[in-house]
C-alpha cells in the first residue's frame, strides 16, 4: 500500500481544491493510506473528504504584503510539521506550486515529491522563480492540467504529464440529467461563476450587464467564491443594475448551472491566462453555451463558433452583440449546447481517475 501526503495552501470552492477532491478520492479508491495537509485560513470543498488531515498555519490579508509574509510564515511550519510526518519511500503530492515548504521537507526526508500544477499567473515574478526553482531540484514528477500549462511552465530534466480535470461523478450525472433550456421563466440567464479579483473579469461582467440593462430579456448572475462580507465591501459604492444578482460562495454550485442559458469566463488575457478552466467544463456538462478567453486552457475545451466562442474580455462591444445574439436565437444556442455536452462528456470521472492514479503508478 502506498503512503500518500496531500498538500494544499488555500481551502476554498475554486478549481485546484476540487480537482485535489477528486484527486485523494480516485486515489483511495485504489488503496493508497493518504493524509492530506492543508493551511488552517479557509473552508471549502476538501471538508467534504474521509481523510486523515493535518493543518498548518496559514492566514490571509485584505493587504497584498501581509498576505505574503503570512505565506512564507505558513512554508516554515509545513516544512517543519512535514519533517516530522514524512517517511522516506513515501510520496508527497503538492497541489498548485505555492506550497513549497512540503517539497523541501519531502526531500530531505527522501520522499518523492509530485507538483500538480494548475497555474501560471503568480505574482512577483521573483516568488514564481523561486518556485520553479524548488520544482526543479525537488520533483520527481509534475502533472500539468492542460497542454498549454505543460508547454508554458515545462521545468527540463522533470518528467512531466498532462492530465485532464474531471468531473466529479455525482456532478456529471446532474449534469446529464439536466435539459438544457434558451429561457428560464421567459428570461436568458447569463452567468459566471468566478475568484474575486479584478483579474477575473469581474468589473467586465457589470459593465456587460449594464450595456444590455435595457433588454428585459436579460439577467445576470455573477457568483463570487467570496463571503457575503467580502463581496459587499467590494461593490460598496459602485452603481449595479437591477438585472445584475451578486451571490457569494456556495458549496452547490450545480443550482446555478440548472438556471443558465449561458456561462460565461471574462479572465484577463494579460494578467490571468486560464489554464483550464472547470466552471467551463461544469458548464458544457450541462450543456451550456460558453464564452471563454481566446487564450490558454479554455481553447483546448470550446472551439470558436463549436461549443461557443472565444472572446477577449477587453472587447465589450463584441461581448454585447454575442451575448444580445444569442438571447434571440435558441436554434444557435441549442446546437451549441449539444456540441458542448458531447465535448465534455470526454472528460469522465472514470478517465480522470484512472490517468491520475497511473501518475503513481511507477512511484
Amino acid at each position: 500500500m502506498k503512503t500518500l501526503h496531500f498538500v494544499h495552501l488555500l481551502n476554498d470552492y475554486s478549481g485546484s481544491p476540487r480537482v485535489l477532491n477528486q484527486t485523494i478520492t480516485a486515489l483511495q479508491q485504489s488503496g493508497a493510506d493518504c493524509t492530506l495537509h492543508v493551511g488552517s485560513s479557509g473552508h471549502g470543498v476538501l471538508d467534504e473528504l474521509q481523510v486523515r488531515t493535518c493543518k498548518f498555519a496559514y492566514k490571509r490579508f485584505d493587504n497584498r504584503w501581509l498576505t505574503l509574509l503570512a505565506y512564507a510564515g505558513s512554508q516554515v511550519a509545513l516544512f517543519f510539521s512535514l519533517l516530522r510526518k514524512v517517511r522516506p519511500g513515501q510520496v508527497v503530492l503538492i497541489n498548485t506550486m505555492l506550497p513549497f515548504g512540503a517539497a523541501l521537507a519531502a526531500r530531505l526526508r527522501g520522499a518523492k515529491v509530485v507538483y500538480h500544477v494548475h497555474e501560471t499567473s503568480i505574482r512577483p515574478a521573483l516568488l514564481k522563480a523561486f518556485l520553479r526553482r524548488v520544482i526543479a531540484g525537488c520533483a520527481s514528477k509534475v502533472v500539468y492540467v492542460s497542454k498549454y500549462l505543460q508547454a508554458q511552465e515545462g521545468v527540463a530534466g522533470v518528467p512531466a504529464v498532462t492530465v485532464y480535470n474531471g468531473l466529479a461523478e455525482g456532478f456529471q450525472q446532474q449534469a446529464m440529467a439536466t435539459a438544457y433550456q434558451h429561457l428560464h421563466g421567459g428570461r436568458f440567464n447569463v452567468l459566471m461563476l468566478a475568484s474575486l479579483k479584478g483579474y477575473k473579469g469581474v468589473d467586465e461582467f457589470v459593465a456587460l450587464a449594464t450595456a444590455l440593462a435595457a433588454d428585459p430579456v436579460l439577467k445576470f448572475n455573477l457568483v463570487l467564491n467570496a463571503s457575503a462580507q467580502e463581496v459587499d465591501t467590494y461593490f460598496a459604492g459602485k452603481v449595479l443594475p437591477k438585472n445584475l444578482t451578486l451571490s457569494p460562495a456556495s458549496a452547490d454550485v450545480a443550482r446555478f448551472y440548472r438556471e443558465a442559458s449561458l456561462v460565461l469566463n471574462l479572465s484577463h488575457v494579460d494578467g490571468w491566462v486560464e489554464t483550464f478552466g472547470l466552471t467551463i467544463l461544469e458548464a458544457m456538462a450541462f450543456g451550456i453555451p460558453t464564452i471563454v478567453p481566446p487564450v490558454g486552457g479554455p481553447v483546448e475545451l470550446v472551439s470558436d463558433g463549436a461549443e461557443g466562442y472565444q472572446i477577449d474580455s477587453k472587447n465589450h462591444q463584441q461581448l454585447v452583440r454575442t451575448v444580445a445574439r444569442l438571447s434571440q436565437d435558441p436554434q444557435l444556442c441549442q446546437a451549441l449546447s449539444e456540441r458542448a455536452r458531447m465535448k465534455a462528456s470526454e472528460f469522465s470521472t472514470a478517465n480522470f481517475q484512472k490517468n491520475i492514479v497511473m501518475v503513481f503508478d511507477d512511484l
